[in-house]
Parts: structure tokens; C-alpha cells; sequence
């Protein structure tokens, strides 16, 4: 049971039976009924050698449960955020189910595939820009792909010319465990992953995931002028944060080359590199 699961069975207990000993009460089950004790809904008494809870006023006990705890059948076919909402109020009461929804931009359709065929993702991409669909076994990639975390590169991944027929945009910095099982599922002989990440401490974590996962498959996207770009663009403020901090003295530690250079480019000019600073001409 979840956490709101054992508190709303302990306040059942706690109605139906009238009491119930303190030693039985969750931490959580504590925090929530504080309340109801400093109102005199309940009382803490001397119980034998121990101590338990009381139910003073059951009217008022039932009141607070249907106004925080509704406990409303959600019914079937709906999501686990739903019936989250249903039940406690609370979205995340559950662990998601929601399925994940992936944005792609594709310039050949045999590079994301529905059950071996082609998708339309190119087709779509010519038209409108993008293609979307709900993360699922029933999708495949083929062939030289890339993987940025931010709109501005996906939107503008053309102005790269990098040799990729297909770019994902993963919508945040770290890679969804979904979308990390699904990128590791394709099979492909000529399946790979060009990584666009910011060059900072959490975009080396992310593609030593990917790497992990993938093995050579995943590649680290490196420009000749990568260095050139941190003179000019890096962001000394980002490094300040003490989780940067910590993951840049992990990270030193790497066997990943690649992660190195951008490990030495971070230290030598004590900043990050964002990712759209690859869509700046230097000149």
C-alpha cells in the first residue's frame, strides 16, 4: 500500500474500532491526525503500559476523512493520476501510469517505424513540423537518430547538418526511465544515438546512462569547436550549485574520454555550455 493508503486504513481503524495504540500509528499517520488531537477529535490516553488514541468525536473524525480521504471509486479505465485525485485528493498518490508522449522531427521515413512499418513521421514533419505518439513496444527506430533535452535544438536541429534521420526531443534534462527502456529495446543493426545534451555536470550523467544502456550505440555529440563556444558562451553561475558540484567530482572520475574533454572544458573555464549555444555562428 502506498503511504495514503496506510493512513486512510488508519483512520478507518480508527472510526470503526474507536481507538487503536499509539505504537500501531505510522510516522505519517501521526503527522496527519496532529490536527484532530489538538482539537480534541481524538486523545492520546495511558493504555496498560503503553499509550493509544481515542476517538473523542466520530462525527467530526468522519468529516475530516470525507474532506481529506474521499476514497472515491474512480471506476475503471481511468489513469492511476486519476484515481489519485479520486481517492486522496492527490495526483501522485500512485505511480504513474500515464503514458509517455514522445516528440519526434523526421527526414526519412524509415527511421521510426509502428509495427515495421513506416510511422509518417516524416510526413508529418514536412507539414506540421513534428510527429507525436504515446511511448510503446509498437514503435522502433532505425538508422542514425539523435536526442536533444530542449525545444529551441529540436526545432531548430537542421541548422546542425548533422547526419541524423530522426531527432527526440526528451523534454527535460534527465531521461525518463520509459524512454531509456525504449531507446534500449531497439535493436536495429543500424540503430544509433547522437546525444545533444547542456555540457554541464547533469548532461555528462545523462549520457553515461545512455552509454550504459546502449554501449557504443550512444554517441556523445562533440563539435571541433566545442572549446571555442565555452570561451565565449559557458555560464560560470550554473557550476555554483553544490549538486553540480558533487556529480563534477564524480564525473572526474569517469573511464568515458569523451566525458572527460568536457569534464576538462568545465574546469578550465569554470562554467557550463548550454546546448543552443550549438545553434550560434562564430565568426
Amino acid at each position: 500500500m502506498t503511504s495514503k493508503e496506510n493512513i486512510l486504513a488508519g483512520l478507518t481503524h480508527l472510526l470503526q474500532k474507536g481507538g487503536m495504540a499509539r505504537s500501531a500509528c505510522s510516522a505519517a499517520l501521526l503527522e496527519t491526525i496532529q490536527p484532530l488531537l489538538d482539537a480534541g477529535v481524538l486523545a492520546e490516553e495511558r493504555s496498560g503500559g503503553g499509550r493509544c488514541l481515542a476517538v473523542r468525536d466520530g462525527t467530526a473524525l468522519r468529516q475530516f476523512m470525507r474532506r481529506d480521504f474521499p476514497n472515491t471509486a474512480a471506476g475503471p479505465g481511468h489513469t492511476s493520476r486519476a484515481t489519485g485525485v479520486a481517492r486522496f485528493r492527490d495526483s501522485k498518490t500512485f505511480a504513474s501510469d500515464t503514458p509517455e508522449i514522445l516528440s519526434v522531427r523526421a527526414w526519412s521515413e524509415e527511421a521510426l517505424l509502428k509495427d515495421g512499418e513506416p510511422a509518417g513521421a516524416a510526413r508529418a514533419t514536412a507539414g506540421h513540423g513534428v510527429f507525436s505518439f504515446l511511448l510503446n513496444d509498437h514503435y522502433s527506430l532505425r538508422g542514425p537518430c539523435a536526442l536533444v533535452e530542449n525545444p529551441a535544438v529540436f526545432a531548430q536541429f537542421e541548422r546542425l547538418r548533422l547526419p541524423a534521420s530522426l531527432v527526440i526531443c526528451s523534454g527535460r534534462g534527465s531521461v525518463s526511465r520509459r524512454l531509456m527502456d525504449w531507446l534500449g529495446a531497439n535493436n536495429a543493426p543500424d540503430f544509433s544515438l547522437l546525444h545533444l545534451p547542456d555540457y554541464d555536470p547533469v548532461g555528462m550523467i545523462e549520457f553515461t546512462r545512455l552509454r550504459a544502456r546502449l554501449g557504443a550505440r550512444a554517441i556523445l555529440y562533440l563539435p571541433d569547436d566545442l572549446g571555442e563556444r565555452f570561451a565565449r558562451f559557458s555560464n560560470r553561475s550554473l557550476l555554483g550549485k553544490s549538486k553540480n558540484q558533487a556529480m563534477l567530482a564524480a564525473l572526474r572520475k569517469t573511464g568515458l574520454p569523451e566525458v572527460r574533454r568536457v569534464v576538462s572544458l568545465m574546469d578550465s573555464h569554470n562554467g557550463c555550455l548550454e546546448q543552443e549555444a550549438l545553434l550560434l555562428t562564430i565568426g
